[in-house]
């Protein structure tokens, strides 16, 4: 599980703190981070072409750059060409950090890339500021075109998905509207997805429905922390934040990663949220927490 990024030291730090909410709040996404596993070489320029450092995989990946696990040591501040495994893609990046991990042997280094405009992961990363009206956060793949792009869905869309797993979304590919699903499956899906046992489907008398400023959902989500990751039922939605129950205890200002919807079988998205407000449930053991987006 990775704590954090040190930008100052090759060294890492067996069992190191979760970042403190000033540091997370300082190193705030220009772009969503979506975790998908791509292999990688590193290699770096010579004097006569360049020379081959290693070979990994992306843990995540952004519009500006990447966190990649390789099996050689990088130098904070060095340059390096990444190459994508398999696709005749590649860029020059800049290490700006390693990550601390519980496991001394672990080499995850944080990339910049030199040039932002080399889709290297051949998403397409909308401007963070286009989050505001966002409700769900997905990477979605155009079925006609297979164009993946990270999509803010609305109240209205967002609803939809939730139910049918699929939305219609206009396609810049294609130039005109096009049916979007997640790119690997669907939501919920399979034993690690599914929903508690006390929770009913949802049917006619249990649809989800707007309200105002709230979606009323019953989707997963899941919360990363430094100690594992826990799939929580997630009760609405909004704008500005979300609902949860957990049997966990988060205390109030606490900041947490957390993707909805989640599912085990496609890339997710990991937003940072702060606890707001707790409700413990009287029939359960549950808390219902309120959380709203850090952005």
């Amino acid at each position: 599980m990775l704590n954090g990024l040190d930008n100052k030291s090759d060294d890492v730090t067996p069992g190191a703190e979760p970042l403190p909410p000033s540091a997370l709040e300082k190193n705030l996404r220009r772009s969503e981070r979506v975790f998908l596993n791509l292999r990688v070489r590193v290699s770096v320029p010579a004097e006569r072409g360049e020379d081959f450092l290693g070979e990994g995989q992306t843990i995540d990946v952004s519009h500006d750059g990447a966190a990649i696990m390789v099996d050689r040591d990088l130098r904070v501040g060095q340059t390096v060409k990444i190459r994508r495994v398999g696709v005749n893609k590649e860029a020059s990046a800049r290490v700006v950090g390693r990550y601390k991990d519980n496991s001394p042997a672990a080499r995850v280094f944080g990339i910049a890339l030199e040039n932002s405009e080399v889709n290297l992961w051949d998403i397409v990363f909308p401007s963070v500021a286009e989050s505001d009206k966002a409700v769900v956060r997905a990477l979605l793949r155009c079925v006609a075109c297979g164009r993946l792009e990270v999509s803010y869905l609305n109240e209205f869309e967002s609803d939809f998905f939730l139910n049918h797993h699929s939305v219609a979304r206009l396609c810049a590919e294609c130039g005109g509207w096009t049916t979007w699903t997640r790119p690997y499956g669907s939501v919920p899906s399979g034993p690690e997805d599914a929903m508690p046992s006390d929770v009913p489907d949802s049917g006619p008398g249990n649809r989800n429905h707007r309200t105002h400023e709230r979606l009323r959902a019953e989707t997963v989500g899941c919360i990363r922390t430094a100690l594992g990751n826990e799939v929580v039922l997630v009760s609405n939605l909004g704008r500005g934040g979300l609902s949860f129950l957990s049997a966990n205890q988060y205390p109030e200002g606490a900041h947490i990663e957390m993707a909805v919807p989640y599912t085990s079988k496609a890339p997710n998205i990991y937003s940072l949220v702060t606890i707001v407000g707790a409700r413990k449930e009287k029939e359960s053991n549950l808390t219902e927490y309120r959380a709203a987006y850090l952005l």
